[in-house]
């Protein structure tokens, strides 16, 4: 029970772990990888359920997100310039970080789901960081995405761009 006790603190690092591209647009207090990964399982499961995926698949979109940044609490955020520069093999963090289970999770059949959440996921908090700074709206600009609701839901959150709608 050590090694998933360990695990659960590893986990919690992310909360402290600063997406970085944000800090280097200038974004001051950007959200944390675990804030990401959060708003990115929800997205998968809505993407999932709105492409007639059943529950179960839903849910095991939602858990793939949740999983599909955990390396970072060894590697941190590596912005897209750093990851010219530095590699690191983040397949060997993840396994390494669940080692302690018996087995390691397949999620190949919800992949689809967890990248398109992952991209409309950059796409909803560059509009949401939009006022802060000018150049965050850049990154919700061109998203390429696979799945035909994944598409429908990022022209509807690049149309309304209002992310305080209830104000």
């Amino acid at each position: 029970m050590d090694d998933v006790v360990k695990f659960i603190h590893e986990v919690g690092s992310l909360k402290l772990t600063p997406r970085s591209g944000w800090l280097k647009l200038g974004i001051r207090l950007p959200e944390s990888v675990a804030d990401h990964s959060f708003r990115t399982a929800i997205i998968a499961f809505v993407l999932a359920i709105e492409s007639g995926e059943s529950f179960e698949k839903a849910c095991k979109a939602a858990t793939a997100a949740l999983f599909h940044d955990l390396h970072e609490a060894r590697t941190m955020d590596l912005h897209k310039i750093a990851q010219r520069y530095v590699s690191c093999d983040e397949e060997r963090a993840k396994r390494d970080q669940l080692s302690w289970m018996e087995f390691q999770p397949d999620f190949s059949d919800v992949e689809v789901y967890v990248s398109d959440a992952d991209r409309l996921e950059l796409a909803f908090q560059a509009v949401e960081y939009g006022e802060q700074s000018k150049y965050a709206i850049k990154f919700a600009e061109k998203v390429e995405l696979k799945t035909e609701v994944a598409r429908k839901m990022y022209e509807a959150l690049m149309e309304r761009k209002d992310p305080v709608w209830w104000r």
